[in-house]
């Protein structure tokens, strides 16, 4: 009875949270409950008590017998005086010694020596075995307030749940509780039957703990390190918090304003300034009302993989914007909110953090505005990015462009890169080769730099001289056995500025990031008989537009392109993301236009399918990708190796058509043939795929 008692008051409590049951209501239904188990208990307590006495006055007055007598037949007194009856026969005849054995002096039972009418001692390992009851089937004292202490628990535990989940959003919330209602309420009562107090109470007590600690750790996994719970730091300071408040006092490290919030700082930087005048404006940020909303919205950022940002403020609304792996994602607007005392909205506060924090002018919202900051995320591995900041008035407010850049190369080689084996000796071919002029390309924004990194350290620089030369306002990665050579275009300097004094150090190889410019290009050209090798970069959508740009700089295009050796260009794709992606069979209209056959491609992959809203919510979002279908780029790569057709072709026809159509003709297919490969393996869609081409 207490524990059906019990189980409803647990489901009424639960629907009082929920706000699904009037308070009045469940007030009335919760006295019912109490005062039926209450007023059973006291009655059946109230007859035993009387029948007790009764028996043991007739007892008095002449044994068992006339009590016997007396009771009233079918009554509750006369099957309590049958039943001890009974069972004092059952003793005499148990402690009656058979014929011929002795009994020995002082070992007659008590219940002989006392008429038979002595009751039997209970024993402590009899309450033990009576589960959640004392004896005679009444609740126990000591048992219940414990009943009632795991019940508090699971309270607790449940309210907390709730109460995290709907600050996290989590749509799984009803779902997440009515199954945590039902797990207490059946195996409860389960539990609640188990002969063994022992075993009983801990089961119930773990079946409180166990699924908060499974909500707990799948709950943590997405969170970054500053919101997840019952981690070591975590339950350290609730230890202090908790002693504080008895009086014992527990020192915890006292984290100042701008470290509250995510694992993320921010440091000032710039070319030729002060280290004082840095700290100044770092410390001038750290004092305004909006740094700490700055912070999260580049930690944000950057734990999206986002490689920029952008804040478009308006005076209805500011609207923010991602560019992850490439493709710009809108994030939801916010309105522009501001509160009394304030002339300003809290993004509005967050810009003028990130102005001081760059060393502008937090009040000028119409003038071109640039700057750098470092952001450092925490957390097992630091990594460093470096920030550039725009900022630029507009016709309906200011629009800002963050761009990130990590201070380290993430590729370790050609793999990682995503270049095939089959053109990986080719381009080692090209970049060891003893003279010339290699050329490395590739569209804005589609990893010319961190290929070029790459492509650096592959080359032979343990047994060649490699010197590397570049801008002292964009500096590389140091590599070992490349010697560093710089010049500073903010003062007008240029590579020819610098690389008469390389070449007068005769070295095998030169890297130079940039060669546009015609004087640099004809001395390249004339050093390269000299068994020098050259490697230049250009940004071109395909090789033969970057062939094309260096004859546009007007240098004779014999003297060019005899020294040219080749060029390889790239294109970053998108690449499907593993966990959610989905089969189909691709269409033969489709496998005609990639001139595949059906054999060759028996299936493609493409992003999930989206479900009828009900079964969608269900699915949720997926955890790898947060929804958006793709993870992470890979690259295409179109490797052209000149040849003496293609010279002559050039030379007559500077068509990038026929030339294009030429490098074909010589089994240099390009983007298109890596493209299809991608495609058979299932690593992206056809859409990105056209996307990419378009470029």
């Amino acid at each position: 009875m207490f524990n059906i008692c019990y189980s409803f008051i647990s489901v009424f409590y639960f629907l009082l949270r929920s706000r699904l049951l009037n308070a009045g209501m469940l007030f009335f239904l919760l006295l019912i409950l109490l005062l039926i188990p209450c007023g059973v208990t006291f009655a059946q307590t109230l007859m035993d008590t009387g029948a007790a006495m009764s028996i043991g006055t007739e007892m008095d007055a002449g044994g068992a017998q006339s009590a016997t007598k007396q009771a009233p037949r079918g009554g509750t007194i006369q099957k309590i005086g049958e039943a001890n009856a009974q069972r004092n026969a059952e003793l005499n005849n148990a402690a009656t010694p058979a014929a011929g054995e002795n009994v020995p002096a002082g070992n007659a039972p008590a219940e002989n020596i006392a008429g038979g009418n002595a009751a039997i001692p209970v024993q402590k390992s009899d309450i033990l075995k009576d589960g959640w009851w004392g004896p005679g089937g009444y609740i126990s004292s000591i048992k219940l307030p414990l009943y009632i202490f795991v019940f508090f628990i699971w309270v607790g535990c449940a309210s907390w749940m709730n109460s995290d989940q709907e600050r996290l959003k989590k749509e799984s919330r009803e779902t997440l509780n009515f199954l945590y209602l039902i797990l207490y309420v059946v195996l409860g009562t389960v539990f609640f039957f188990v002969p063994i107090f022992w075993v009983a109470f801990p089961a119930t007590l773990l079946l409180c703990i166990v699924p908060v600690m499974v909500y707990v750790v799948k709950r943590n996994k997405p969170l970054p390190p500053h919101e997840k719970v019952l981690t070591g730091e975590h339950l350290y300071y609730l230890y202090a918090v908790v002693m504080n408040k008895i009086g014992v006092k527990i020192k915890v490290k006292k984290r100042l304003s701008y470290q509250i919030g995510p694992s993320i700082e921010m440091e000032s930087a710039g070319k030729n300034i002060d280290p004082k005048i840095l700290q100044g404006r770092l410390i001038v940020a750290r004092n305004a009302p909006g740094y700490n909303l700055f912070r999260e919205s580049v930690f944000d950022a950057l734990t999206s993989n986002a490689t920029s940002m952008m804040f478009d403020f308006t005076p209805e609304r500011t609207s923010i914007r991602h560019q992850v792996d490439g493709v710009w994602l809108d994030m939801a607007p916010i309105p522009r909110v501001i509160e009394k005392g304030k002339n300003k909205d809290v993004f509005e506060e967050m810009l003028e953090s990130a102005k001081l924090l760059i060393g502008t002018n937090p009040n000028d919202r119409r003038s071109r505005q640039t700057g750098t900051f470092i952001a450092i995320l925490g957390g097992k591995k630091r990594k460093k990015y470096e920030a550039e900041f725009i900022s630029q008035g507009t016709k309906t407010g200011e629009a800002v462009m963050i761009q990130f850049t990590a201070s380290k190369v993430p590729f370790k080689n050609l793999n990682e890169l995503g270049m095939r084996p089959e053109i990986q000796p080719k381009l080692m071919e090209q970049l060891n080769a003893r003279q010339g002029i290699f050329v490395v390309s590739a569209p804005s924004a589609n990893g010319l730099r961190s290929s070029m990194d790459v492509f650096t350290r592959l080359c032979d620089r343990f047994t060649r001289d490699v010197v590397n030369i570049e801008d002292a306002a964009s500096p590389t990665e140091a590599i070992e056995n490349v010697l560093l050579a710089q010049y500073d275009s903010a003062k007008g300097e240029t590579p020819l500025t610098v690389l008469p004094d390389v070449l007068f150090k005769e070295p095998h190889a030169l890297i130079i990031r940039n060669m546009s410019s015609l004087e640099t290009l004809q001395l390249c050209c004339q050093e390269a008989d000299m068994h020098r090798l050259f490697i230049t970069t250009i940004r071109a959508k395909d090789g033969v537009e970057a062939i094309l740009r260096f004859l546009a700089t007007k240098i004779t295009p014999q003297q060019f392109i005899s020294r040219l050796n080749g060029v390889i260009n790239q294109r970053l794709i998108r690449k499907l993301c593993p966990a959610c992606k989905e089969p189909y069979q691709p269409t033969p209209q489709l496998l005609q236009q990639l001139g595949l056959r059906p054999d060759q491609a028996k299936e493609f992959y493409r992003t999930r399918t989206p479900l009828p809203e009900p079964e969608e919510r269900k699915r949720g979002i997926c955890p790898k990708c947060n929804g958006i279908g793709y993870r992470g780029r890979t690259a295409l790569f179109e490797l052209l190796v000149m040849s003496d057709s293609v010279r002559e072709l050039i030379l007559s026809n500077p068509n990038p058509n026929l030339i294009r159509q030429q490098f074909a003709k010589e089994g240099q297919t390009g983007f298109l043939y890596e493209g299809i490969h991608l495609l058979i393996k299932g690593e992206t869609t056809v859409e990105e795929f056209s996307r990419v081409m378009k470029m």
